[in-house]
């Protein structure tokens, strides 16, 4: 089958505000380059998300966001990583920190950053990895101790956090002496607070990723975004960034690569076929996705499809690398750095089963 008989898939999902993300997406995908090669914050990249309306599509409506299904959701994220995977990863961070502020609107403290963030007078980020790492328990882990009845210190680090120098507030966690967990909206001005450099990393340099530092930190009931508890980080909406937001912002990236390996079939005709197969293999990966993300009884489930978008986002962007050749290596085209992204997705909080199964197929081996 040619690629004119087959073509990029049109995105499922009729969206009210398709104008928006068009002009959107496009202007993301202009500036997508510069930023990479720049590899500092770029404010007029977050603008552009900011000044969309994107930074509110996690709010539920009953407290004042836009009407937003999750599957449109999943979509809007899958189009913006297609255009810059940057804005979408840093975007996908303050969501998850806002999903948790929701969950938790009953607290003085949620409201408070809820409403600065709907009027886009705040950032927020979640740093939130050292509950769910060995971290939790090593010499660098975040710890609360209690000084009185309702007021805490915290010490130790966030060891991952995205668009740190950016942030207002940061929702963390951490561990008490007795094993319970303390979740928190904290300001990012508060004493003892220090944000330190940027990692230098492969890619998605420009998100500006970090550990930051708490040093005799001092919170409250009022900064408390749940009372103490056993697991935090495993409640609803405490993390969010594993499920299928994360494989949303895969095929996204895939897409990107295999609709420009479409594009190169015009005057290659050995590259017709395996542009085909690739938009077919897209278009069964997307449609396991929004099944997923419906809840319909016979989709598969979350790590099926975050294997599937693992698998894709990198035969795709290698095979597109492959077809541009040495030019593609080049650091101002997209290829190459759609190949070094496409690796973020083998280590973004990505399953253990997950990662041990891509060893052993690397490997050749038999699955477990």
């Amino acid at each position: 089958m040619s690629k004119s008989e087959t073509g990029p898939p049109a995105w499922d999902i009729a969206d009210p505000e398709a104008a928006v993300m068009s002009r959107l997406v496009s202007e993301l995908a202009a500036a997508d380059t510069g930023v990479d090669r720049a590899g500092v914050w770029s404010e007029p990249l977050w603008r552009l998300v900011r000044d969309a309306g994107a930074t509110l599509w996690s709010i539920p409506t009953e407290q004042g966001g836009p009407a937003c299904p999750r599957p449109l959701f999943l979509q809007r994220y899958a189009q913006l990583a297609s255009a810059s995977l940057t804005a979408a990863f840093v975007l996908s961070q303050h969501d998850a920190a806002v999903r948790r502020l929701s969950a938790a609107a009953r607290h003085p403290a949620a409201k408070l950053w809820l409403d600065r963030i709907r009027s886009g007078d705040a950032f927020a980020t979640v740093g939130i990895s050292q509950l769910t790492t060995s971290r939790r328990l090593g010499a660098q882990a975040l710890v609360a101790t209690e000084l009185v009845p309702g007021r805490y210190r915290l010490r130790g680090a966030m060891p991952w956090v995205t668009a740190a120098q950016r942030a207002d507030v940061f929702v963390t966690g951490a561990l008490m002496e007795d094993g319970r967990q303390l979740l928190v909206a904290l300001p990012a001005e508060r004493p003892g607070v220090a944000v330190r450099p940027p990692f230098a990393l492969a890619a998605l340099q420009a998100s500006c990723t970090a550990e930051v530092s708490l040093d005799d930190v001092h919170v409250d009931d009022s900064d408390l975004l749940a009372e103490p508890g056993a697991d935090q980080s495993s409640q609803p909406s405490a993390v969010g960034t594993a499920g299928l937001e994360t494989s949303a912002l895969a095929l996204g990236q895939a897409r990107a690569a295999i609709d420009a390996l479409a594009g190169l079939a015009a005057d290659k005709a050995d590259l017709a076929e395996p542009s085909d197969e690739l938009f077919r293999a897209w278009s069964d990966a997307w449609s396991s996705l929004l099944a997923c993300a419906r809840g319909e009884p016979d989709a598969p489930n979350s790590g099926h499809v975050r294997s599937r978008s693992n698998d894709l986002v990198l035969k795709a962007t290698q095979a597109y690398l492959l077809a541009r050749k040495g030019s593609g290596f080049v650091l101002s085209e997209p290829a190459q750095r759609w190949a070094r992204q496409a690796l973020f997705f083998l280590v973004w909080s990505c399953p253990t089963p997950l990662a041990q199964a891509t060893i052993r197929d690397l490997a050749g081996l038999c699955p477990a």
